[in-house]
């Protein structure tokens, strides 16, 4: 009993310095500056925000299609059998499957670049994708500015407060969207694609044990 108190009072002993040190990083990065009371609530954003961020959202959404048919395409599956493999991939798993089914499996080598650079393209718009999404956008009080809020905890702690506009999240929303059109040209060039099914499909089955148990007791 003695050992166990003893163990979580140095655990909390140890978060508490740990939150000290956290604080004191943020009174440096932060506090030397001018206190503004930035406007976070998103509902406040003018609709042509709104709009733009929608976009780049949807665009991304498309081109995650997309490598979802060209990954059915290389195993040989049918469109249901292809959402079923890929629907919980994460982006960089379906990167990794692609490039690794290509190298298995391309003609040459020079098809294995022009994929490599498409799929390239694609890893560097989801960046773009993941800021405009992950980022919190901020309104400032005086000025009205729109402003885009980052922080980056991956080895350093950084934090990055600057200006960002419609046409620029706009311009990234196109490029997320194009990089995907560009593969599916690519596809279609190669006559790639998933089979569509024509098996019609088995209803939802329970596959709980006791649902299990009873089916087997009906046979018995």
């Amino acid at each position: 009993m003695k050992q166990q108190i003893s163990f979580t009072f140095c655990s909390l002993y140890i978060m508490l310095i740990r939150l000290k040190y956290y604080t004191n990083i943020l009174a440096r990065k932060i506090f030397w500056m001018p206190q503004i009371i930035y406007d976070y609530d998103p509902r406040n954003l003018p609709n042509e925000y709104l709009q733009a961020i929608g976009l780049a959202v949807t665009s991304a959404s498309q081109t995650e299609s997309v490598l979802q048919d060209f990954i059915g395409a290389l195993l040989g599956i049918d469109n249901i059998q292809n959402l079923a493999v890929t629907n919980n991939m994460a982006i960089p798993l379906k990167d990794e499957i692609i490039r690794t089914l290509v190298e298995l499996n391309a003609p040459s080598v020079d098809e294995i670049d022009k994929i490599d650079n498409l799929l390239d393209d694609i890893q560097e718009a989801f960046k773009k994708r993941n800021a405009i999404v992950h980022n919190s956008y901020v309104i400032h009080p005086e000025t009205a500015q729109v402003l885009s809020h980052r922080l980056k905890a991956r080895g350093s702690f950084q934090l990055e407060l600057r200006p960002i506009s419609v046409k620029e999240i706009e311009e990234d929303a196109i490029k997320i969207y194009d990089v995907g059109m560009k593969l599916m040209e690519f596809m279609i060039s190669r006559g790639l694609s998933p089979s569509i099914r024509l098996k019609p499909l088995r209803p939802p089955v329970n596959r709980k044990k006791s649902a299990r148990s009873k089916r087997a007791d009906k046979k018995n």
